[in-house]
């Protein structure tokens, strides 16, 4: 019985992946079906239904199928007949519900009534059929698996290939300014830099002057669109998986995966197999839309097959590892010339266990002491995240007042706080030494060359890939070790060094033609769909 129960579910599968129209029309129906047994009351506070964002994301997509229409047909006339058979209550307005569903209102044999809608489900319908955006989300994984299934019977006549890349902050551009400023060079591209605002409709001015002073020439959008869809881009590159800090509906996956193909390069350098999980479970709704996935390590590019095996294998979903865009600046980075160590601290921001216990409470005084231990031997600087501070306070370990009093602190003891997070280039060619704990940057710093001080989190199991990364830092499990540590490099003592550089000479080779790699691969994939 099990065995059967397994075949069936297996089939089953294999007819969602070949026939996702198919399992769109089927949900259609159990929608109407579901309809039909709602209470009136629930269709009044339709808006604040659980199915409410399931039912406009599956009415925005037409059938499109022959046989399926011929399916729908005959389905609305078992709604129709149940219309009539309760034509003398309000009720017959949930069987409209269902037949918009499966037909045109212009199909309909009845009138498009809407007397029991309340107002903002009547303005969201009409927005749909009208084919303008609603805001709303939905969390059915088989609608985003529709619209990527639909993008392979996309076809171009030849011409340049439109590409969009949406940034918003300095510090999340990173991976992708490499692939922009290499494909604004080639003449198959025809490419957009837009710099959108975040969930408060506000752009900020030092993120808004970065990008239009290292792009004086190019044409940089702003407000002056907010209809990403106007500019008819075959591919978007995305910076974050954060959705709602997308103010525009025309800018958030759910909507753009209906008329482009969506594409992201990991967002950080995900080293570890616990970051790569928790990136694809903290974001999966963002993820499901992704055309293309250009991974940071083969790790990642595992992780992420496995969570969307069925989009992947069905070649919906494209996860393909070519290197990583920002990595080739690094390597052997040049710093500037000083007469006193320059040390760095960064630590994380999530103060738990899980996701990489920040040592920031119990090292905090400690790293500070340094000035005392050292002198003028060192200069001493911390990058906190920007989410740091915040943390801390939610979490009641600090107060706005200890907040406030411990930066003051800082600025009185000429220790320097990296406030602009952004330029990372900039600011590890004056350190010298890197003190961190987990975080994407440490590659990048690693990479120079320079030596690397990993206040270890456990639950951080490196990828193949990056274990001998790892095993090339120098691991400290308390301050006691990262003290140790701090006075053999101020001796002069570095037994890393040789392994250090033989590892980032290793990663370099794997990461240095990246941009140049997803560029062939968008061309490849264009070249695909052409009439």
């Amino acid at each position: 019985m099990a065995d059967d129960l397994k075949k069936i579910k297996a089939e089953l599968d294999t007819y969602k992946k070949l026939n996702p129209e198919a399992v769109i029309f089927y949900k259609k129906k159990a929608m109407a079906e579901r309809l039909l047994k709602i209470s009136l009351d629930d269709l009044k506070n339709a808006t604040e239904q659980k199915w409410y964002g399931e039912y406009l994301a599956l009415l925005e997509i037409r059938l499109e199928n022959p046989s399926l229409c011929f399916m729908a047909r005959k389905y609305n006339e078992e709604l129709l007949q149940w219309y009539n058979d309760n034509i003398k209550r309000d009720e017959r307005e949930l069987a409209i519900l269902g037949m918009i569903q499966l037909a045109d209102p212009t199909e309909l044999e009845i009138p498009f009534n809407q007397h029991l809608w309340p107002k903002k489900m009547i303005a969201d319908v009409q927005a749909v059929l009208l084919n303008h955006y609603t805001d709303v989300t939905y969390t059915d994984e088989a609608i985003a698996t529709y619209y990527l299934a639909r993008q392979n019977l996309w076809r171009h006549e030849k011409r340049k290939i439109r590409v969009v890349f949406l940034v918003q902050s300095r510090t999340t551009c990173d991976k992708v300014l490499p692939l922009y400023e290499a494909m604004k060079q080639r003449e198959e591209f025809e490419t957009t830099l837009i710099v959108h605002p975040s969930e408060d409709y506000k752009i900020k001015e030092l993120s808004r002057a970065y990008f239009y002073d290292r792009y004086p020439d190019d044409k940089i959008y702003s407000f002056n669109i907010m209809d990403l869809r106007k500019l008819r881009p075959d591919y978007v590159f995305f910076t974050n998986p954060y959705e709602r800090r997308r103010p525009f509906p025309s800018f958030r996956a759910n909507d753009v995966v209906k008329f482009a193909k969506i594409c992201m390069v990991t967002y950080g350098a995900t080293l570890t197999y616990v970051f790569a999980e928790r990136l694809f479970d903290d974001f999966t709704k963002f993820w499901r839309n992704v055309y293309f996935l250009f991974s940071s390590a083969e790790g990642v590019k595992d992780v992420a097959t496995k969570k969307f095996q069925q989009d992947v294998a069905a070649n919906y979903m494209h996860v393909e590892f070519l290197g990583y865009p920002s990595l080739k600046a690094f390597y052997q980075l040049e710093k500037e010339p000083a007469e006193a160590k320059r040390i760095l601290w960064a630590p994380r921001w999530l103060y738990n266990d899980r996701w990489g216990g920040s040592h920031f409470m119990e090292y905090k005084d400690k790293f500070s002491a340094l000035r005392e231990k050292y002198g003028d031997k060192v200069e001493l600087s911390i990058r906190p995240h920007p989410n740091l501070f915040r943390e801390l306070i939610k979490k009641n370990l600090m107060t706005e007042k200890d907040v406030a009093d411990y930066k003051d602190f800082l600025t009185k003891n000429n220790i320097a706080r990296q406030v602009d997070v952004s330029d990372v280039e900039q600011s590890l060619r004056n350190i010298d030494i890197f003190i961190t704990d987990y975080t994407s940057i440490m590659i990048c710093m690693f990479l120079t060359g320079r030596p690397v001080i990993y206040c270890e989190f456990k639950n951080a199991v490196p990828f193949p890939e990056y274990k001998d990364m790892f095993a090339a830092m120098y691991v400290a499990h308390n301050w006691k070790d990262v003290e140790r540590y701090l006075d053999d490099l101020m001796a002069g003592n570095d037994p890393l060094f040789e392994k250090r550089q033989e590892v980032a000479k290793k990663i370099y080779e794997t990461h240095k033609d990246a941009a140049d790699k997803i560029i062939e691969r968008v061309i490849q994939d264009f070249n695909q769909s052409l009439r």
